[in-house]
């Protein structure tokens, strides 16, 4: 059965209700001020779709506050108006008790997927996309190692193209890069973190080790381009000799880049020259002629050019790569595709780590 076949979904959710949003004319009034609702505004922004108020809970509003340059408003005062408002809930959990208090003055209301806009793309996951790409994406998926892989691909696709958060529940898998049925892990590990962020992956690929009653891992190589978040990292790991931790990005050469914007999921790596640096450097420059067992990656949307930089060392250890897949939408297509073309024995697997978003997709490499 062709994939296609299973794709049910045609429309964009957030921007069908966007349009009735700016047909009934009331003010669109965007809720939130974290990551999720900083990724939203921008994308409306750059897209030129009107927002009038950004608003939050008293509780959480300081003076002053802003979110890329819209003041931000206290959402109680907000809705005790007689005004008409629409209404963009921008929360990663949504609650009812939320929804019930906007009634009285609600026109419109969306509850919605952010992962739709992706990360550090201007392009977005449609069925069109799939059409147009049917071929190369039907050969993925199927030739993908589960049926649970299968099932994944099919909800992460429909949820995108819809930006209705009800797909990826129903595959959720709680655990994040070392799922037992598909990831093996041994004695010797070597483990290289590529964004080990404040540590939280290195802690988690300890307690895999030690669920299946391993100790401590042979080596783990982090990488964290971030100051604060490398400070987080060392202290998290001084004690573990065994972990060399790296303030730098992974790319596919030796350079120095820069932050165009941002924060969170919205900062953009650029040669255009900014006050915020980032020091790049490889996997094959780093681990040498060492051994590694098992690459993760999660790199806001820097992927491939990472894998490039890890090229040599994985074609000379066939390490088990767990490899993010959910930031652009041709990520399905090109990262598969270089993996294959550097190392055709992977085994391709497919596990969504987000219980509620189309976040967190990892592309797992199986070495035969």
């Amino acid at each position: 059965m062709h994939f296609l076949t299973s794709i049910v979904e045609r429309e964009n959710h957030f921007l069908v209700t966007l349009q009735k949003m700016y047909q009934n004319n009331d003010p669109v009034v965007l809720i939130g001020a974290g990551c999720l609702a900083n990724m939203t505004s921008e994308y409306m922004d750059r897209n030129h779709f009107r927002l009038d108020h950004v608003a939050i809970n008293e509780l959480y509003l300081s003076p002053g506050q802003t979110l890329n340059k819209h003041p931000v408003e206290s959402l109680e005062k907000l809705i005790q108006s007689t005004q008409k408002y629409n209404f963009i809930i921008a929360l990663q959990y949504v609650t009812q008790e939320l929804v019930d208090s906007l009634s009285c003055v609600k026109t419109e209301v969306l509850v919605y997927d952010p992962s739709f806009i992706g990360v550090n793309t201007d392009e977005i996951i449609s069925y069109d996309f799939c059409e147009a790409n049917a071929d190369i994406l039907h050969s993925f998926y199927d030739n993908l190692g589960d049926d649970k892989s299968r099932e994944t691909f099919i909800a992460f696709m429909n949820q995108r193209i819809s930006a209705c958060p009800k797909y990826i529940k129903d595959v959720y898998d709680e655990h994040h890069y070392f799922p037992k049925d598909i990831v093996s892990l041994s004695a010797s590990e070597v483990f290289v973190d590529c964004g080990a962020y404040n540590g939280d992956s290195v802690n988690a690929f300890e307690t895999a080790l030690a669920s299946r009653g391993f100790h401590s891992p042979e080596k783990i190589y982090a990488f964290e381009p971030d100051d604060v978040n490398y400070d987080f990292l060392c202290a998290s790991t001084q004690a573990k000799g065994y972990c060399e931790c790296h303030k730098a990005g992974v790319w596919r050469e030796e350079t120095t880049l820069y932050f165009e914007s941002g924060k969170a999921l919205s900062s953009k790596l650029s040669e255009n020259v900014t006050t915020n640096s980032i020091s790049l450097t490889t996997v094959d420059n780093v681990v040498a002629d060492n051994k590694v067992t098992f690459i993760k990656m999660d790199v806001e949307g820097a992927e491939l050019p990472a894998l490039e930089g890890a090229k040599n060392c994985i074609q000379r250890c066939r390490p088990l790569l767990a490899i993010s897949v959910y930031h652009k939408p041709d990520d399905l297509i090109k990262i598969p595709d270089y993996i294959k073309s550097i190392m055709p024995a992977y085994r391709f697997y497919l596990r969504a780590h987000h219980p509620i978003h189309a976040f967190e997709l990892v592309l797992y490499a199986i070495p035969a």
